[in-house]
């Protein structure tokens, strides 16, 4: 038997890792449960994209955005293998404009780095499902509806914070969501934006050092903040303020004409 085969053989009986991803390395493929070919061009061989990812990251997927890696590395997310190879030169060097800089769950409990929306005009509101404000969801899905195409994209972000008003779990969020709402723009998964468990995220955007024009705490359901298409927050708006506001219809406007 070939040396290098012998060692995987042993671990597919061992239960190490099923037998038919038996061309997978067992200390990773374990863990990850993904075929060798996923990280790398043959097993054993040069790392792809994934590969490269993967040993930068300490070896570890945690953070790993399928569509924003690709799209980095300039290949087809989809690929693998041979296929897979990063075809520009410094991936997985990466920079991110700060208010962007951050891998959150979505509300399918997979990982999305913020990352993917430099170059977008985004508004990032902090949603619940109970609230008097909860019709405004209607309001900015129109309103992302409206502006996709040229580049709008609306982040919603789930929060028990204000009066527990949003105390259901994703599944029963997305739910809500698509079946009263019909929303199609992303969701994330449930986050605190105040206290001591305030995820790093809305730490960034309310820090008054980091954010000192439209920093300051949260406070209330659907509040909005607005990113223009180089990540940078140039507006926010109160949690009682439509979306279809002419406020905020006018500033999301003049964002999406700058290039």
């Amino acid at each position: 038997m070939n040396p290098m085969v012998r060692p995987l053989v042993v671990a597919a009986l061992l239960g190490i890792l099923p037998a038919a991803r038996s061309d997978a390395r067992p200390q990773y493929a374990a863990r990850e449960n993904a075929r060798c070919t996923y990280c790398h061009v043959t097993p054993g061989g040069p790392r792809n994209f994934r590969g490269l990812f993967y040993a930068a990251s300490n070896h570890s997927f945690a953070a790993f955005d399928n569509e924003y890696e690709a799209k980095l590395a300039g290949v087809n997310p989809a690929a693998t293998g041979g296929t897979a190879v990063a075809r520009n030169q410094s991936y997985p060097a990466r920079t991110a404009p700060e208010a962007l800089n951050f891998v959150m769950s979505d509300i399918e409990g997979k990982p999305v780095n913020l990352a993917r929306y430099a170059g977008s005009v985004a508004l990032l509101v902090n949603v619940a499902s109970q609230c008097g404000n909860t019709p405004q969801y209607a309001a900015l899905q129109k309103l992302y509806e409206k502006h996709k195409e040229r580049g709008l994209v609306v982040l919603g972000f789930p929060c028990n914070d204000f009066g527990a008003q949003e105390p259901g779990t994703e599944k029963e969020i997305q739910a809500f969501c698509t079946e009263k709402y019909h929303v199609t723009f992303p969701m994330f998964a449930k986050i605190a934006v105040k206290g001591q468990r305030q995820t790093l995220l809305y730490r960034r955007l309310t820090d008054k050092a980091a954010n000192p024009k439209f920093g300051g705490e949260i406070e209330w359901n659907f509040a909005k903040f607005l990113l223009n298409r180089k990540g940078e927050v140039i507006g926010r708006f109160a949690a009682r303020t439509s979306p279809d506001d002419p406020e905020v219809v006018k500033a999301i406007e003049a964002a999406l004409k700058e290039k």
